[in-house]
């Protein structure tokens, strides 16, 4: 395998506490269930391949080889990545809808189409390609979302971010 195989789903922070658990910094292609055997890439593009032991709050996770788990600290921003084939398995497996390719529709009228979906620990974003081109972010909240089916996203109070 190839890290060109892998794909990112976070970070690793910089701090390790005493009970072993580094904050994890989740990405764009992350779902909680993925925390499982995850490959780490430090910034000289070596790899270790690691178990999660357990998650706590915040998605801070203990893994399974102490040494690596001190180095990844010790370094900071270590990637956490796993093989493309296994997001796709287990977006399937596990009926994860990531939005991409939905037309938005806002007042009736089609005026782009999700190409991304980010999340910032907090809540997710749909990433946006407007028909003019522009890039816009949606909150993926009930205050934005009137409904969302196998083809499209309905959407409301957006003029605000219409603006930005």
């Amino acid at each position: 395998m190839l890290i060109s195989d892998l794909v990112a789903i976070g970070k690793l922070g910089k701090l390790i506490d005493e009970n072993g658990f580094i904050p994890f910094k989740a990405g764009k292609n992350f779902q909680p269930e993925f925390l499982e055997n995850i490959f780490l890439v430090f910034r000289n593009n070596s790899v270790r391949y690691v178990t999660v032991e357990e998650v706590i709050k915040n998605y801070r996770i203990k893994i399974d080889d102490s040494e690596t788990a001190q180095s990844a600290a010790d370094e900071g921003n270590v990637k956490v990545m796993l093989p493309k084939i296994e997001i796709e398995y287990l977006n399937k497996e596990l009926d994860i809808d990531d939005h991409v390719g939905k037309r938005i529709i806002f007042k009736s009228e089609m005026i782009g189409k999700v190409v991304e979906i980010l999340n910032n620990s907090a809540y997710d974003l749909l990433v946006c390609e407007l028909s003019n081109k522009k890039e816009l972010m949606i909150p993926l909240l009930d205050k934005f979302i009137l409904e969302i089916n196998d083809e499209s996203i309905t959407v409301q109070s957006i003029e605000g971010l219409l603006k930005i």
